[in-house]
């Protein structure tokens, strides 16, 4: 059965009053782009995790990790956007499960860690330009920066999804280079040592591991690189056909994503082999060392493009996420209106910046990064808990595409995004759990309230006729 048959099926959760009016823009190698932002946006970062564990175990880490982790995860939102197409993503498929507060909390996690990030990036574009530039810009100079790049991204996403889709695919390709250029260049030096170039290359640094290893900063780590994959899902509605483009280009992200990560840790730590000096931003070093200034400034304007190619991602997540939920009637419908020209959804990119605008000038965001990580856990519960019950609950919907497992065998497949997950919450500190218990709080006071609203204002709530609206009901055929 095609995906449009399945609007149709009565037993479908999706019901709408009309065929679907928007121009759908977001092709394929555009989509891949996106998910690549949601889930890399580069090497950069992966440092860390180096110093950490060592070459070795960073690699069966990243390895291991995209077969029982990064691969499940997007099966699962493969199966579930399919099933429903509509922007909002996971908000949709926790609300098909569980209902609209299932459905407003996932939405409301989402927000809350995807704002903190997001607000990151003009701050670390900045920083990275300074030391690409070897400069150093004033308080005011990079205030201004930041404003800068805040409305060049804007802009971007103002442009429409085709727009983004457009930017993110030269952005993927610009910051992918370089890296592709080192790669080559240094495995040239595998069997005798010496690279092309003349660099010297030592093929046993990439087995070394380390004596102690903090395996709770690794996990998490490991997971904020390989997580993420069902973030894409909040713009399903902008593909024209997603039975037919969401099952290729998560392939195709998955493979590049594993490869994006373990073919230039190879190379860099077969160019420099001290793991102590592994931060953030190590790899602009070395190439400092190996190649000159020329390397060197190349990789930092390429990490520029990661922190831009992030930001519009962060700007995409939760704009379509709020424009979806509008679309739906599960927040103000005012959320889902669009620019006549661009069609992009000018009101959910207000607020998502406006929150974002506010982080930025107001602090320094790294120490309450640990959140972060605890909530999107939580809110992967939560979307592995919906595919499983929608499973049961939901056994006749159509799935244009099926995840091949049942019953035990489909618990399997997510036991150990399960495990790990737990593993990030269970090993979160105090302060971590207590700002996330607060922000779950907030979240369950908003909800009530928006619901509320919905009773004394529903004509606010009415959400969009031209999409399909999702709905949770108990089992059985939906009656008419």
């Amino acid at each position: 059965m095609s995906s449009s048959d399945s609007y149709n099926d009565e037993r479908t959760p999706l019901m709408g009053s009309s065929a679907v009016s928007r121009v759908k823009k977001l092709s394929r190698l555009s989509l891949i782009a996106i998910m690549y932002f949601s889930v890399a946006g580069g090497p950069e970062g992966t440092e860390t995790m180096v110093k950490t564990a060592g070459p070795l175990v960073t690699f069966l880490g990243i390895i291991v990790l995209g077969v029982v982790f990064a691969v499940p995860l997007a099966l699962m939102t493969t199966e579930l956007s399919t099933m429903y197409p509509e922007n909002g993503g996971f908000v949709l498929w926790a609300k098909a499960a569980f209902g609209s507060g299932a459905g407003g909390m996932a939405g409301w996690l989402q927000f809350s860690f995807s704002a903190v990030d997001t607000a990151l990036y003009p701050g670390l574009f900045v920083t990275y330009l300074a030391r690409t530039m070897q400069t150093m810009y004033s308080p005011e100079a990079s205030g201004w920066l930041q404003a800068a790049f805040i409305v060049i991204i804007t802009a971007l996403n103002l442009g429409g999804i085709d727009s983004v889709g457009h930017g993110s695919t030269v952005m993927m390709l610009f910051l992918l280079l370089p890296f592709g250029l080192i790669v080559l260049i240094a495995f040239s030096g595998v069997f005798t040592g010496t690279t092309v170039t003349g660099w010297t290359f030592e093929t046993a640094n990439m087995w070394q591991t380390l004596p102690e290893t903090d395996w709770a900063k690794f996990t998490l780590v490991l997971i904020w690189n390989m997580g993420m994959w069902e973030t894409a899902s909040v713009c399903s509605g902008e593909v024209d056909d997603v039975a037919k483009d969401f099952p290729p280009a998560l392939a195709i992200t998955v493979f590049l994503v594993v490869l994006n990560y373990v073919l230039p840790i190879a190379a860099f730590v077969g160019l420099d082999g001290d793991y102590s000096a592994y931060n953030n931003g190590h790899y602009i070093d070395i190439m400092q060392k190996v190649g000159g200034v020329g390397w060197a400034t190349w990789l930092g304007l390429s990490q520029c493009v990661s922190a831009a190619g992030l930001f519009t991602n962060g700007i995409v997540k939760n704009a379509f996420m709020l424009c979806g939920m509008g679309e739906q009637g599960m927040l103000p419908t005012a959320l889902a209106w669009r620019m006549p020209l661009t069609k992009a959804p000018v009101v959910s990119i207000a607020v998502t910046q406006a929150v974002t605008i506010a982080m930025v000038f107001f602090g320094d965001f790294q120490a309450v990064l640990g959140v972060d990580m605890l909530l999107y856990c939580l809110n992967l519960l939560l979307e592995i808990a919906s595919l499983i019950h929608l499973r049961n609950l939901e056994p006749d919907t159509p799935r244009p595409y099926r995840i091949p497992a049942d019953g035990v065998l489909l618990w399997l497949v997510f036991l150990p995004s399960i495990i790990l997950s737990i593993y990030v919450v269970v090993t979160s500190g105090v302060v971590e759990l207590l700002v996330a218990a607060v922000l779950i709080g907030i979240g369950a006071v908003t909800i009530y309230l928006v619901s509320l609203a919905q009773q004394q204002a529903p004509t606010i709530f009415a959400g969009v006729d031209t999409v399909m609206h999702v709905e949770h009901h108990t089992g059985g055929i939906r009656p008419d």
